[in-house]
């Protein structure tokens, strides 16, 4: 019975905040910002310090929506998830609509400045370059971004990771139904699922745990957690790691 850890991307192996922010900034403006320095430091502390609410990356342009409006004299201010579940039942446009309108501004910004978009991010280390030297360790990733900016990143940042080892947010597709590909894809395997995000990991949790095909699910500690997370995921019994925990786990566990 082999183990096999699965991969989020955003929070766990690449710290792509800043990225993230301008181009929810770009996508709910309609503008084309490119650096940090183009927007003012309030509104970046706001939506950065919200930035662990966003479960599907469309409803980031909700979210910057708000900080528009409000980082002038609430930049310290941190959503409860009743405020931030109100912003997001308010949305017109659907959320498959407002996700591509991400991904779009995100391909915009990478044809006008493939080198300023490649440099917001920076990998997580010593993870990164831990799977990077493991050859013997398969990465296969599970997020929501999209596919094409994953695999450049990987491919920049050095990780060779095969295209169809990315399991992505394109064509509307969450983390429980790209889940049950990977389970469908490596039968008799069991499964470990790090996340920075305790509603993905809840999601699995109340979809694939209950129909008892069981995945291991772990909390990043150092990704993009919001102040009561790592308590929550403790409640329901979700590991949290540090990078050398999980390096640790990985060096137990290698296939």
């Amino acid at each position: 019975d082999k183990n096999m850890l699965v991969f989020d991307f955003d929070g766990v192996l690449i710290n792509s905040l800043d990225e993230v922010t301008l181009t929810a900034y770009n996508a709910a403006t309609g503008n084309q910002v490119t650096s940090p320095a183009d927007l003012p430091a309030a509104l970046i502390r706001l939506f950065q310090a919200n930035r662990f609410h966003v479960q599907v990356i469309g409803d980031a342009i909700l979210l910057m929506n708000w900080c528009l409006k409000n980082y002038r004299n609430k930049s310290g201010q941190i959503l409860n998830s009743h405020e931030y579940e109100d912003l997001i039942f308010d949305a017109t446009a659907s959320r498959t609509d407002r996700t591509l309108r991400i991904y779009e501004a995100r391909s915009q910004f990478i044809a006008g400045d493939p080198q300023g978009w490649l440099a917001l991010h920076r990998p997580y280390q010593p993870l990164w370059d831990y799977l990077r030297g493991n050859r013997k360790y398969a990465v296969v990733i599970l997020t929501n971004k999209n596919r094409e900016a994953t695999l450049r990143l990987c491919r920049h940042f050095g990780l060779g990771v095969q295209a169809g080892d990315v399991y992505s947010g394109d064509h509307g597709a969450g983390k429980v139904e790209n889940m049950r590909q990977i389970q469908k894809r490596f039968p008799g395997q069991s499964f470990g699922f790090i996340d920075d995000s305790v509603k993905n990991l809840r999601e699995l949790e109340n979809s694939i745990n209950v129909e008892n095909r069981m995945v291991r699910l772990l909390l990043a500690s150092w990704g993009y957690t919001g102040p009561r997370d790592e308590k929550m995921a403790q409640q329901h019994g979700y590991p949290v790691l540090t990078q050398k925990e999980l390096l640790a786990l990985l060096d137990r566990d290698r296939p």
